[in-house]
């Protein structure tokens, strides 16, 4: 064989690899086959660590008056300035706040978290409108071009997106499968657009225990979702769910009055920024409790039934709860007729009702302070 052939045969391998290269690069579905399934270790997985990933749709949830919004701009922060968040890392990285539903009163609310975190400057920006990311005439293409073109070029990347609030931002019905499934649809391409998290804030439904308010489209769709719960001044946020990730976390925080001045110092206004009280970790369960037995079983029938029947508002007391509760002689007189005790022996019987109540007090079944019992939360 000649040379000149010699290289023809040598040259038509290579430009055969070359061609399937090159037609590979331009298929739309590749397949990575199971030996280049790799994880990049260079890359973290959360925003926010163990409590928030990185990218994707996260929701915040909790009834009206919960702290939502205090609670997602104290992240939000954390997260421009790279500081910590209840005591868990965070990755840094732009944040665009989309004030939905409160615009105006969101900005002593951010200087008020600036100043407590000492944070002069930071890639955070917010937005005072609310843009339709609902099904029709969805404003989600311009808002995405609008943010590329005014974030700053020497900023650094965005990293969340908030919308607060969902309600003022689908302009559609919240309950319609299609009309959430468009919301999320949309948040997905927001997502994508900056490779980043989306967070929206969103209320529970009348029933807190039943989750998010509306189609359950939006929770089959999240990464993660906190609800909020609030008691006794004192919000305790539930992480709910959590994608490649351990759910059932809990912490709390506590809101503080600050004032703010104007820009020219002549007027103060009183907002609040979070204060935290414990970091995340995991929910402690509930001590299990035998049922009553026997004769404590009937006093605790006789708490029940007296309550139904003679149960009242309980005055305003510092040693008392706001709510219903039961004078003890309605229920001593049900305990005795439920035959607790000898009626032969009225004092050995009453003091039968009043160590059985005792138990059920320390057991957490029902409470009491002199004359009141009430049950517990």
């Amino acid at each position: 064989m000649s040379g000149a052939a010699s290289a023809m045969d040598d040259r038509i391998p290579k430009e055969k690899f070359r061609q399937e290269q090159q037609q590979r690069q331009q298929r739309k579905f590749r397949l990575t086959m199971l030996s280049d399934i790799v994880v990049d270790d260079s890359e973290t997985e959360f925003l926010i660590e163990d409590i928030l990933p990185l990218r994707g749709l996260a929701t915040i949830y909790g009834p009206p008056g919960s702290a939502k919004t205090f609670l997602a701009l104290d992240l939000a922060l954390s997260v421009a300035g790279g500081l910590p968040f209840f005591g868990k890392e965070v990755s840094q990285g732009g944040v665009v706040y989309i004030a939905a539903e409160a615009g105006a009163g969101l900005k002593k609310r951010v200087i008020a978290a600036r100043e407590k975190k000492a944070l002069p400057d930071a890639p955070f920006a917010m937005m005072a409108l609310a843009p339709n990311l609902g099904p029709k005439r969805s404003d989600t293409a311009a808002l995405i071009a609008d943010i590329q073109a005014e974030w700053p070029s020497d900023a650094a990347p965005i990293r969340l997106v908030v919308v607060d609030t969902l309600a003022r931002t689908l302009r559609g019905d919240e309950n319609s499968a299609a009309d959430m499934g468009a919301f999320v649809a949309n948040a997905a391409a927001i997502a994508a657009a900056f490779n980043c998290l989306v967070l929206v804030i969103h209320h529970s439904g009348k029933d807190a225990e039943r989750g998010m308010r509306g189609s359950s489209n939006l929770n089959g769709a999240t990464d993660a979702e906190w609800q909020i719960s609030s008691k006794n001044g004192i919000r305790t946020v539930l992480l709910h769910k959590l994608k490649d990730g351990e759910d059932g976390l809990v912490w709390s925080f506590r809101l503080e009055k600050r004032q703010v001045s104007g820009n020219a110092g002549k007027c103060s206004r009183s907002t609040c920024v979070v204060v935290p009280e414990t970091s995340p970790k995991p929910v402690e369960p509930e001590p299990k409790r035998n049922p009553p037995k026997g004769v404590r079983k009937l006093v605790w029938q006789a708490v029940l039934d007296a309550l139904g029947a003679h149960g009242e508002i309980m005055p305003v007391c510092q040693d008392l709860p706001l709510g219903k509760g039961v004078k003890r002689n309605y229920v001593r007189q049900n305990a005795i007729s439920r035959g607790v005790g000898n009626p032969d022996n009225p004092n050995g019987q009453r003091a039968l009702i009043s160590k059985e109540l005792g138990v059920l007090n320390a057991e957490g079944w029902i409470r009491q302070w002199e004359d009141w019992i009430w049950l517990p939360d």
